[in-house]
């Protein structure tokens, strides 16, 4: 039997294509299209990071997946093609983008051979007194963990030897001509020879490896306090160690290669990839950073709409509530909000969740502040954030030493929640913002995301209440908020069914949903029978999508399509419409996942104000227009491009308006 879903991972990899795909686009700077490349690089590592376990997991045993009914190995020979065919795509655009680089004299990328007598001096003198002395060569051995991002392999009669290429170096190593440049790999390959007389070496290769690091937090239970919850989240960081090989890359000069760091690792010879170019490719954000200040190599800057500072933003909110989209509006409206709350001898209290912050971040300096000045301070900073966990514990202890109180929620399920609410007196008097985005100055310039500010006493109310349930762990009743791990999928398929209900009876309404990931079975299958009764759906999936078209019947109207552009679409929007006049439409911090819906704590909230639900559906609107950075799903499961001499960029739009006014109000 056919199956009814596209397998989340294989879908994963179809994202990467299309990132890549970026890099050839005619609309596209150069400068931005090698970030691309490094984007699709940093994609595909976190993929062998976090998914390729459960694959492994699979294979040997009878375990299938139950949605697509594959096999560990099935899935396993599928991953390596999809990725094959990325990174021949991927290295192709790498070379044509290098070779403009150098014909249009930005910059040159050469290899030792290339360079001229001078050049090369520079670089023996560079390794000599910067990089000699920091290369320890070791025996080989396949349990040995390989910490640093690139390793040379050496091969001697009978021996087999590795050292690592310091992390502290930069890559990319100017050669003493300006613009020209030589990979650090190249200048040790080149430039080592007492190493290579000393191990007899007959050949040397550049590898990487890449290991599992979705280790389960096999500790926690909901009993647990606060103190032993930390102790123990501690431990794990301070103890945890790379986990199975879930890739090897590597590049040399000649044929052999996979056989051989296939037997060499003991891993199948489906998780090693020969590279048909440097290893990874996140190196080209070097080139990025070194050549952006150059206006006609990247994306035109754009200055995002901020506050107007002679106006006090609290003011406002207490007659007019307001929704904003970063970036085209300034995430320093946010810290404007936060640090007005904090100097209003009005405020009582301040609670927000942390997932993700920036290094030296505006928004942890002004909760000290706060706390400092006797305002009850309450933040919830989840330790479980993956790739920042270190990072929010060394928040939550620069918030505790500073007077705030810092809790961790929930202990089985992440809070992936945004919500910050500013409390004066009473439990409903004051303030709440809520986003579908992280409280991160650095991401929000480049993330599009969702914030709505309100003083209206429900929402605060239900703000409140919240943090009541984060704090005390007791269930709570709310009249707008709706939650995970146990509401939210409730609520979107009972709105569904209640648009199904309404389409039916007048023929009119439908369902619009803009997520980064559409993989949980029971959202998929409502949309299904939704389907085969003539709802519309339009879905904005940036990521992985396992929903299939084609098999609704004849009354499927189902358009799937991921915007992919300069900006990176993160917003959650559902809107659902009951009939020809009727219609809710919600902002979330959750996707279509599983895991979101399941396993974590996340808020979904209906916008009821006039203002900020006519605004969000004027986004949803152009959403649904945008043709210029949308790539339409298939009945075979592909994705294209539909090609119009005058399409319409959502993205785009947006940024041409930002021209013309200077201020959010």
């Amino acid at each position: 039997m056919k199956s009814k879903y596209y397998n989340r991972d294989l879908s994963w990899l179809l994202f990467d294509n299309r990132v890549i795909d970026q890099a050839y686009n005619p609309n596209v700077p150069v400068l931005e299209k090698l970030r691309f490349l490094a984007i699709a690089s940093n994609n595909l590592d976190e993929f062998f990071k976090v998914r390729m376990h459960n694959i492994h997991s699979m294979i040997g045993s009878p375990k299938i997946e139950k949605r697509t009914g594959l096999t560990g190995s099935e899935v396993l020979d599928l991953v390596h093609e999809f990725n094959r065919r990325n990174l021949t795509k991927q290295y192709e655009a790498y070379s044509l983008l290098m070779e403009k680089c150098r014909d249009k004299g930005i910059f040159q990328l050469l290899k030792y051979d290339e360079l001229n007598d001078f050049e090369k001096q520079h670089i023996q003198d560079y390794y000599q007194n910067e990089l000699s002395d920091e290369l320890l060569v070791e025996n080989f051995s396949n349990e040995h963990r390989f910490r640093h991002n690139l390793n040379i392999l050496m091969q001697s009669q009978g021996h087999t030897y590795t050292f690592p290429i310091p992390d502290e170096f930069d890559r990319i190593v100017p050669t003493g001509v300006d613009d020209h440049y030589i990979l650090i790999e190249d200048v040790i390959l080149n430039c080592a020879d007492e190493i290579y007389h000393k191990y007899d070496a007959l050949k040397c290769y550049v590898f990487r490896v890449t290991y599992d690091k979705n280790k389960k937090y096999d500790f926690l239970d909901e009993k647990l306090t606060d103190d032993e919850y930390l102790k123990k989240m501690t431990q794990y960081l301070n103890s945890r160690d790379p986990r199975k090989i879930t890739r090897v890359e590597f590049w040399c000069d000649g044929p052999r290669g996979r056989s051989y760091f296939s037997q060499l690792f003991q891993i199948s010879k489906k998780s090693v990839y020969k590279i048909p170019g440097p290893v990874d490719l996140k190196l080209l954000d070097g080139f990025f950073k070194l050549y952006k200040h150059r206006s006609n190599l990247v994306f035109p800057k754009f200055n995002a709409r901020k506050w107007k500072e002679s106006k006090n933003i609290l003011h406002y909110l207490d007659k007019t509530p307001m929704l904003l989209e970063y970036p085209y509006d300034s995430f320093s409206v946010f810290l404007n909000y936060l640090e007005t709350a904090v100097n209003d001898p009005r405020t009582t209290d301040i609670c927000i969740t942390i997932y993700r912050t920036e290094k030296n971040s505006q928004l942890v300096k002004l909760l000290q502040k706060a706390a400092a000045k006797g305002i009850k301070v309450t933040a919830l900073v989840e330790l479980r954030a993956r790739f920042d966990e270190e990072h929010n514990l060394l928040v939550s202890e620069v918030l505790k030493s500073s007077g705030v109180k810092v809790i961790y929620g929930d202990r089985v399920n992440k809070v992936h929640s945004k919500v910050c609410v500013v409390l004066q007196g009473a439990k409903d008097q004051g303030y709440v913002q809520i986003g579908t985005g992280n409280y991160n100055a650095v991401t929000s310039n480049v993330f599009s995301d969702i914030s709505y500010f309100t003083s209206n006493k429900t929402y605060v109310n239900d703000a409140a209440k919240f943090f009541e349930r984060l704090t005390d762990r007791k269930k709570v009743d709310y009249d707008l908020f709706v939650t995970s791990p146990k509401n939210l999928k409730v609520m979107i398929i009972e709105n569904i069914k209640r648009a199904t209900k309404e389409y039916l009876r007048v023929g009119k309404g439908g369902v619009f949903l803009k997520v980064n990931g559409l993989t949980d079975i029971d959202i998929i299958n409502a949309i299904y029978r939704a389907a085969r009764l003539g709802l519309p759906f339009r879905l904005i999936v940036r990521g992985p999508c396992s929903l299939k078209l084609g098999l609704c019947g004849e009354k499927e109207d189902i358009v799937v399509k991921s915007i992919v552009g300069e900006l990176l679409e993160h917003s959650r929007i559902f809107r659902f419409q009951y009939g020809d006049s009727d219609e809710q439409i919600w902002i979330s911090s959750a996707d279509m996942m599983t895991r979101n819906l399941e396993r974590r704590v996340e808020v979904a909230v209906p916008v009821v104000e006039d203002g900020p639900k006519r605004k969000l559906n004027k986004i949803v609107n152009m959403y649904i227009r945008d043709t210029e950075n949308s790539y339409f799903l298939n009945t075979n499961g592909e994705y294209f491009k539909k090609r119009k001499t005058f399409g319409i960029s959502a993205q785009q739009t947006w940024l041409k308006r930002l021209k013309w006014r200077k201020y959010v109000k």
